[in-house]
């Protein structure tokens, strides 16, 4: 017997058609408490997991968040507030959560207060978005938002303090997050980006000879996740692969709040991200790495860079580095950042 009753799978299994077919937007997909309840107990444990690593890599960045207002905008469960407030646990301001459903709202805000009672929570309509001075939170809605519908929403965003911005890695959700967003906001003159870039150019994804690239990276699932009988039986009934966390991300703030020293590139010059992950061959690997000059396909072998080929097999910590280089070949590497989580034994 399935620990999901055939009911709730069958929601289950509506809801996530709806993500993957980038249909859920056509109109409020939410039916009741209980629906939003199943989702949290799901779906949205893994949206979690993947803020719990774009949160990670902002703290071993430096980068703190600036203001006194949260707004989440297309809030859902409120699984993006939740997380973000608990890992920067001295923010007491203000929680807005938007959502074009009410149902959705009032899960989120009785959640919120709940592990939060710190903060003053309120709710509002999706057409009420105002981001005035806020740190602005998203969590996978650009497959719900058309081209007119994305826009209304970046007028309103650029009113912003900041924004934390979580996608899934589909190929068109990223390279919508870089070519819509990212680059509009920093043609503006008056945005940075903070992650996941290295650099605070033109990004070369968009470039016409690396058009079947995107820009994704991958979340490390808590191992107590495939000790949990009810998301294995989960991963068994809908096909969900607990193995793998891929996920696509833009944090950017206004110049005139930036929180890093540096007024260049956002990690001092010369940094690279490993986009994706290695492809492994007998003693070497192939990786694509985004570097300001543009998106490289390197090798990395095992006789030349011992220390970096076994860290790249164990895919720890987050995938940025300084590089020297010969050619294709990476001839030298260290690692900027390890997270605490990285095994290097």
């Amino acid at each position: 017997m399935s620990f999901w009753t055939n009911a709730q799978l069958a929601i289950l299994r509506r809801l996530r058609e709806g993500f993957l077919q980038g249909t859920a937007g056509d109109a409020d997909y939410w039916k009741s408490q209980e629906e939003l309840a199943l989702y949290d107990q799901t779906f949205a444990k893994r949206i979690g997991w993947k803020w719990d690593a774009v949160l990670g890599e902002l703290e071993l960045r430096g980068w703190q968040p600036q203001g006194t207002r949260l707004v989440d905008l297309g809030c859902g469960t409120g699984i993006a507030s939740r997380r973000v407030l608990e890992h920067w646990k001295d923010f007491s301001g203000e929680v807005v959560l938007m959502d074009r459903s009410g149902l959705a709202r009032g899960f989120a805000a009785e959640a919120i207060r709940q592990r939060a009672p710190q903060c003053s929570v309120r709710t509002a309509n999706i057409s009420e978005i105002d981001c005035e001075g806020a740190l602005v939170l998203l969590s996978h809605v650009i497959t719900e938002l058309d081209a007119k519908a994305l826009s209304l929403w970046l007028e309103r965003l650029s009113r912003a303090a900041g924004f934390l911005w979580v996608e899934s890695a589909t190929h068109g959700a990223s390279r919508r997050l870089i070519a819509e967003v990212r680059e509009r906001f920093l043609k503006s003159g008056q945005w940075t980006v903070v992650g996941p870039c290295t650099h605070r150019s033109a990004c070369p994804m968009l470039r016409e000879e690396n058009e079947a690239h995107w820009c994704h990276h991958f979340a490390r699932v808590p191992s107590e996740a495939h000790q949990d009988p009810a998301m294995g039986a989960l991963s068994k009934e809908l096909g969900v692969d607990l193995r793998v966390l891929p996920y696509s991300f833009l944090v950017m703030e206004r110049l005139a709040l930036q929180t890093t020293d540096d007024k260049g590139d956002s990690l001092g010059g010369g940094a690279a991200r490993l986009i994706g992950r290695p492809r492994e061959f007998k003693g070497y690997h192939r990786v694509l790495s985004c570097e300001k000059e543009g998106l490289f396909d390197r090798i990395v072998q095992k006789r030349d860079v011992p220390e970096l080929y076994r860290r790249l097999r164990k895919e720890s910590g987050v995938p940025l580095f300084r590089f020297t280089t010969e050619g294709q070949r990476i001839c030298a590497g260290e690692s900027l950042f390890v997270s605490p989580e990285s095994d290097d034994s």
